[in-house]
């Protein structure tokens, strides 16, 4: 592995760490999570930083670069880092850091994000030990009967029943990716030694044989795959851990962030009933990224994204990484301490249900969405780990919205009251802050984002009173009125849906969360009119897929009409993917809707299905959005 310069201390790390403690004691995060695309991505990041200093929050986390990432110091380009924020030249990398130099100028932290939902899914593993792992009445097996009829009809061409996405969502396997075990790297091999020495569960069994891009057979299905992601870390001797801490100092970064979700590793490693091995791999991972923090940027803080079961102590049931976050702190306190007290444990309490047939309650008494958060909360507070609470915008992504929508515990103000008054003062993060509320009775991002800023920061800061600013100038109309004492008082009023722009009016009704759109019906939203590819409902216009970006509205202009900018994810000019033709490497093609970019020589081997062929952007003017959990 290249190091250029030599690892400082533990001991001088641990310094600097409650150094970062004190300073960071004094103001508390409010933090909102940013999904990055070619498409709006760059805009959203834009109209952030040109108000930088009114914006109701004070850390911002870009949202989500790959796991397997590789970034060479100094090359200054996005390439190979997963991101999605541009689709060619540095990729991005120029306009990015021109974007957090001034955030950070205006008094925000910016963060990079590495992982979430999609880029920690093993789509088999998954599948086959996590959903299908417990019998057949478990919450998400309906996927399973709905898509393949049965654990054994899941395969790849179902992309193994569609559990880890939708079927709508129309993923493959490149859509992927997973937290790589870099043997090759000298760090890496520090950080795994510094986990078995401390090592409180059983003997840590790491598995480097599972690597991004190549096939692997699982032991007991006999079933080989392809393993989700890119293996051009060990192409070219990298770790990724420590080109995130490398492209963090060429950004600029306040910090970086590990959204670790792999739900699949701790249920295909269960022993019988315990976590730990998932434990020791998260423990190296953080180990690996803090070894480089130290090493490259002393200054660089770290976060992470963790569980909420993640700091119960009680006995593991399956699923949701609990007593991942308890562990480490039991086993590896330096470790845990580094994190809670530069960056952050971030825990996300919500995607909650109530729905007691799973027994998804912690008991029969905390069913609500703020009892729910606060006894996970309290988890982690009674066994004295600092932590921050979570919160979600809109539609939970679980329970499916089409399937057991009933058992939902949206944000509602009732609840953000009752949450506020146990942590306000506290501080925490929501998910995502260009997420739609989706109906009028959820609390929508700018009066969340007010509430929980004036909770934590007093309500007289200034920036509180801000909003979240529309790409293009659009900016929502939205004010509370926040009292934090033993109860919140507020009064809101949500964004108002505009149906303008630049001074023309669009002749299409503008969309509503609430109602169902068939296949072909237009829609104006933010002064754009948007076509339905098929049916949906409280599906954003500006998310992607099922809607069709038309342009600026046209109709009935009374001013000049904004030159709409060229779709960054065109496929006009490439062709369509052959079986039967050979392509050299960096030859593009279009399959699926996506460019596809060849790595190397290839005859007949499908994009999305090998490692070979790298997806791009999206041909439609949108790109599909990625949901998280």
């Amino acid at each position: 592995m290249r190091l250029t310069t030599a690892l400082v201390t533990i001991a001088s790390a641990i310094a600097l760490a409650v150094t970062s403690q004190v300073e960071a004691a004094a103001t508390p995060v409010v933090a909102g999570y940013l999904l990055l695309n070619p498409q709006n991505g760059p805009a959203k990041l834009k109209a952030l930083a040109d108000n930088a200093a009114n914006i109701p929050i004070n850390r911002i986390f870009l949202s989500f670069a790959r796991p397997g990432m590789v970034y060479v110091p100094g090359s200054n380009t996005l390439k190979d880092v997963g991101l999605g924020y541009g689709t060619s030249g540095d990729f991005g990398f120029a306009d990015l850091k021109t974007r957090v130099a001034a955030l950070t100028a205006g008094g925000v932290e910016v963060f990079l994000s590495v992982g979430g939902w999609n880029y920690g899914c093993f789509p088999y593993l998954y599948t086959y030990y996590s959903v299908g792992g417990y019998g057949t009445s478990t919450p998400n097996y309906y996927k399973i009967k709905d898509n393949g009829g049965s654990l054994a009809g899941c395969t790849e061409a179902n992309m193994w029943c569609y559990t880890c996405e939708p079927k709508s969502e129309n993923t493959v396997l490149a859509d992927f990716d997973i937290f790589p075990e870099p043997s090759n790297s000298t760090t890496w091999k520090d950080a795994q030694s510094y986990v078995i020495s401390k090592a409180g569960g059983g003997a840590p069994v790491f598995h480097p044989e599972i690597v991004p891009g190549h096939m692997w057979t699982d032991p007991a299905t006999k079933q080989t795959v392809l393993v989700p992601g890119s293996d051009a870390f060990v192409k070219q001797n990298r770790d990724p851990y420590q080109d995130l801490v490398y492209l963090a100092k060429d950004l600029g970064l306040s910090g970086v962030d590990i959204d670790y979700e792999e739900m699949w590793h701790a249920d295909f490693l269960k022993d019988p009933w315990t976590s730990y091995q998932t434990t020791y791999k998260y423990a190296a991972i953080m180990q690996d990224v803090r070894l480089n923090i130290q090493a490259i940027k002393p200054s660089l803080m770290l976060a992470t994204a963790a569980s909420a079961a993640g700091g119960l102590s009680t006995p593991w049931w399956g699923g949701n990484l609990k007593n991942i976050w308890y562990f480490v702190n039991k086993w590896y306190p330096d470790l845990y301490s580094f994190i809670a007290n530069t960056g952050g444990v971030n825990v996300m309490t919500y995607d909650l249900s109530n729905n007691q047939e799973y027994h998804e309650c912690p008991d029969a008494q905390t069913c609500s969405l703020s009892q729910q958060v606060n006894y996970y909360m309290k988890s982690y507070a009674d066994n004295n780990m600092l932590a921050h609470v979570g919160y979600e915008i809109g539609i939970p992504a679980y329970p499916a919205s089409d399937h057991d929508p009933t058992h939902q515990l949206p944000l509602i103000q009732s609840e953000l009251t009752s949450i506020l008054n146990v942590q306000g003062a506290k501080g925490g993060f929501f998910w995502e802050l260009y997420k739609s509320a989706g109906t009028s009775a959820n609390v929508d991002v700018t009066s969340a984002a007010q509430q929980i800023c004036k909770a934590a920061l007093g309500a007289s800061t200034p920036r509180c009173s801000g909003v979240i600013p529309q790409p293009g100038g659009v900016v929502p109309t939205s004010t509370v009125t926040v009292t934090v004492t033993s109860t919140v008082s507020s009064t809101t009023s949500a964004p108002a849906t505009t149906t303008t722009n630049g001074g023309s009016t669009c002749s299409a009704a503008a969309w509503d969360a609430a109602a169902p759109y068939a296949g072909g019906s237009k829609v104006s939203y933010n002064g754009r009119l948007y076509t339905a590819l098929w049916w949906s409902q409280n599906n954003l216009p500006t998310a992607g897929n099922p809607w069709s970006d038309n342009g600026p509205c046209t109709t009935g202009t009374t001013g000049p009409t904004p030159t709409p900018t060229a779709n960054p994810g065109t496929c006009s000019g490439v062709s369509a993917f052959s079986s039967s033709t050979p392509y050299s490497g960096g030859a593009k093609v279009t399959y699926g809707g996506f460019v596809y970019t060849a790595q190397w020589w290839t005859q007949g081997e499908t994009p999305g299905s090998v490692a070979v062929w790298v997806k791009g952007a999206a041909c439609s003017a949108t790109l599909r959005r990625r949901l998280y959990r």
